[in-house]
C-alpha cells in the first residue's frame, strides 16, 4: 500500500502536464544575470559624506590670520623707520596706513552686507515659492511692498509700481498678488536685464571675434561678465560688490552645471552651430558667438538667481530669443571691418600710382 500511495501523486502530476496546451521556457541569458547582480551591487554602494578635518577646516582661517598678522607686523617696522628718518614721513605713514585699513574695513563691510543681500534674496524666492503653493490671504501684501522699497533704491519702477496698483483687487489672494507682481512689475525689469544680457554679449562676442590674442579673450570674457553680473543684481535690488560677484560667479556656474543637461536637450539648436552658420562665418567669428552665448547663459542664470519670484514655463527667458541678436551683431560688424580692408587694398594701388606719376 505504501507504494501505491507514492505513485499516486507523481501520476497525477503527470496528468496536470499533460493537461496543459503549453510550457513556455524563457532563455536565460547569463551576461544579462551577470548585469544584474552588477547593478544590485552598484545600488548597495552609499557613498559616505566627506567632512573635514579639523586641520582642513582650520586651514583657511589660520592662513588669513598669519597674512594679516604679518602684514600688520611690516607695516610696524616700516612706519617705525620712517619715523627715525623723518617725523613728517612717519606721520605720512600713519595716514597711509589708515585710510587703508579704513578702506579695507569699509569694503569688507560692503561686502558683507552684499551678500547678506543675495542671502535674503534667496530666502524671499522660498518664500514667495510657499506662498504660491498656499491659498492664503494678507501674507504677500507686505513682502511685495518691501520688495517694491529694495527695488527702488536702484531702480526707477514708479511706472511699473502704478501698473501694478492699477491691478490689484481686494478680492485678490496671495497668489493671485504674486502673480501681478511678477506680470507687472518684474516683467518690465526682466526686459529691461535681457537688454543688459544682449548688450554685453554681443559686445563680448564682437571683441572675442576681432582679437588676435586668446589670453585677451580670457580678460574680455571675464571683464565683460564680471560687468554684465553686477549691472543685473543692481537691477533686481541686491547689488553685489567685487567679493561678492565672486561668489555669485560660482553660484551661476554651478546653476548652469545642474540644469545644463536639460537646457542642451531643449536649446540643443542653440547652443551647436549649424551647418549654414559653420558655413558662412570664420573659426574665429565663430569662436566668438559661442563666447556670446556662453554669457548669456550666464546671465538668464544670474536673472534666475535674483529674481526675486521664480520664473515660470511661460515667461522663462529662453537661449534663443538672445542667440540671433549676438549672431547678426557679430558677422555685421565682421563683415564691416572686411569690407573696409578691402576697400583700403583696392586704393592702395591706386594711390601708389598717383604717387609714382608725380
Amino acid at each position: 500500500m505504501s507504494n501505491e500511495q507514492q505513485d499516486k501523486p507523481v501520476k497525477i502530476s503527470l496528468e496536470k502536464i499533460k493537461s496543459q496546451d503549453k510550457i513556455e521556457v524563457t532563455p536565460i541569458n547569463p551576461l544579462q544575470l551577470v548585469e544584474e547582480n552588477e547593478q544590485q551591487e552598484a545600488a548597495q554602494i552609499v557613498f559616505k559624506e566627506q567632512t573635514k578635518g579639523g586641520i582642513k577646516r582650520l586651514f583657511w582661517p589660520a592662513f588669513s590670520t598669519l597674512v594679516i598678522g604679518a602684514a600688520t607686523f611690516q607695516t610696524y617696522q616700516f612706519i617705525q623707520e620712517l619715523f627715525l628718518t623723518n617725523a613728517m614721513l612717519g606721520m605720512a605713514g600713519i595716514v597711509v596706513a589708515g585710510a587703508a585699513l579704513v578702506s579695507g574695513g569699509v569694503a569688507l563691510f560692503n561686502g558683507w552686507r552684499a551678500r547678506r543681500r543675495l542671502a535674503n534674496r534667496q530666502s524671499a524666492q522660498q518664500e514667495f515659492k510657499r506662498i504660491l503653493q498656499q491659498d492664503s490671504y494678507g501674507k504677500a501684501g507686505h513682502s511685495l511692498q518691501e520688495l517694491t522699497q529694495e527695488i527702488s533704491e536702484y531702480v526707477e519702477i514708479s511706472v511699473l509700481e502704478k501698473k501694478y496698483q492699477s491691478a490689484k483687487q481686494q478680492v485678490h489672494n496671495d497668489h493671485e498678488l504674486i502673480q501681478i507682481y511678477s506680470n507687472s512689475v518684474l516683467a518690465g525689469l526682466d526686459k529691461m536685464a535681457l537688454d543688459i544680457i544682449s548688450k554685453h554679449a554681443s559686445e563680448a562676442a564682437v571683441m572675442v571675434a576681432l582679437s588676435p590674442l586668446a589670453i585677451a579673450d580670457m580678460a574680455l570674457v571675464a571683464w565683460r561678465s564680471s560687468k554684465m553680473i553686477q549691472e543685473l543684481s543692481r537691477l533686481y535690488g541686491c547689488p553685489q560688490t567685487a567679493f561678492g560677484r565672486i561668489d555669485m560667479t560660482k553660484q551661476v556656474f554651478k546653476n548652469m552645471m545642474l540644469a545644463g543637461a536639460s537646457e542642451l536637450v531643449a536649446e540643443a539648436g542653440v547652443e551647436m552651430l549649424g551647418k549654414t552658420l559653420t558655413a558662412s562665418v570664420s573659426t574665429k567669428v565663430a569662436q566668438g558667438i559661442g563666447i556670446g552665448v556662453l554669457i548669456s547663459r550666464m546671465g538668464i542664470q544670474t536673472m534666475s538667481l535674483c529674481r526675486p519670484i521664480e520664473f515660470t514655463e511661460q515667461n522663462k527667458p529662453r537661449l534663443s530669443h538672445l542667440r540671433k541678436a549676438i549672431y547678426n551683431k557679430v558677422v555685421g560688424i565682421v563683415k564691416n571691418t572686411d569690407r573696409d580692408k578691402n576697400e583700403e587694398r583696392v586704393k592702395s594701388p591706386i594711390i601708389d600710382d598717383i604717387t609714382q606719376n608725380d
